[in-house]
């Protein structure tokens, strides 16, 4: 698989055919995580088990920039259009069956719209967005955008902190129950993984997470556990080279070397379902993948 970025790195240059009018983003009241086979039954086959399987290749149509984001009960998901439409699109679980997607719009003032990631308890929503950050001058620039789930709906996008948005940030966000932020940003000519830790109702400086989940090679799009005991993320060696999919867990001395998952081929975007069983990633620029989480386990450390 060729790899692709908006600066000539790492990017997915792709089109999403699916049609619909502008909406505003519909209620997601957090709940308890449900039993999710039903609603994933407009998957053509059975869920897989560990070995690989297409998602949602009859629904779904054409292509995608990153991996769907579902709700905590698992009846709304999101996903981004492609890199060039900066559309994110939603659908819903309604009467057994999922709604036909539509774009979303969350405020008046912005337009455009990636890489979507709702948070474990269905309370904050991020996505990155080129829209100009109030008080500067709009330049194209990708920025990190929140809002949070309040009594009569979501509140008015807000940009994350200066100390994040400062970065060259690209390509999805991820979040813990605790609201600490993951996220890749370009550094020296590479995407790195970062950390910013939620403190006191706002976000702190970034670190790098460091050796050996950063490496000299291409690091992004990263997927932390609710509890980050693990982190699921995507590594390629140059652009040219395969993408696959890793993982690390957290320990007192801190992340330890990340492991391969050998039967995932060309992963971009790894997401965990809700109920923590299937990981939904990116094989191709027009294919939505996913096997069981079973590898976490296995692939543990002693």
């Amino acid at each position: 698989m060729n790899h692709f970025h908006s600066t000539g790195r790492v990017i997915v240059l792709i089109t999403l055919l699916l049609a619909g009018c502008t909406s505003e983003i519909s209620e997601v009241v957090p709940g308890p995580t449900l039993d999710l086979e039903e609603q994933f039954l407009f998957v053509e086959e059975s869920p897989p088990g560990p070995v690989p399987a297409r998602f949602g290749g009859g629904w779904f149509k054409s292509n995608f920039h990153s991996a769907p984001t579902f709700a905590p009960d698992g009846k709304t998901v999101w996903w981004a259009g492609s890199f060039a439409s900066q559309r994110v699109y939603v659908s819903h679980y309604q009467e057994g069956d999922w709604t036909e997607a539509e774009p979303v719009s969350y405020s008046e003032q912005i337009r455009f719209y990636r890489d979507p990631f709702i948070s474990p308890d269905g309370m904050k929503f991020y996505f990155i967005s080129t829209a100009p950050v109030p008080g500067q001058n709009g330049n194209g620039k990708e920025n990190i955008w929140m809002i949070d789930w309040e009594s009569e709906g979501w509140s008015e996008p807000e940009p994350l902190p200066e100390v994040i948005n400062n970065l060259e940030l690209h390509w999805t966000i991820s979040v813990a129950s605790n609201y600490d932020l993951y996220f890749a940003a370009n550094l020296d000519g590479n995407p790195e993984i970062f950390k910013s830790p939620f403190v006191n109702g706002g976000y702190s400086e970034p670190t790098l997470l460091g050796e050996p989940v950063n490496s000299e090679f291409l690091e992004f799009t990263p997927n932390i556990a609710p509890d980050q005991s693990y982190l699921l993320f995507s590594r390629a060696e140059d652009n040219q080279s395969p993408t696959r999919l890793y993982i690390s867990y957290a320990s007192e001395d801190g992340w330890s070397e990340p492991a391969l998952v050998e039967n995932v081929q060309d992963c971009i975007s790894p997401i965990v379902t809700p109920d923590r069983k299937k990981v939904i990633y990116l094989k191709g620029p027009s294919e939505l993948w996913w096997r069981d989480t079973s590898f976490i386990e296995e692939l543990r450390p002693d």
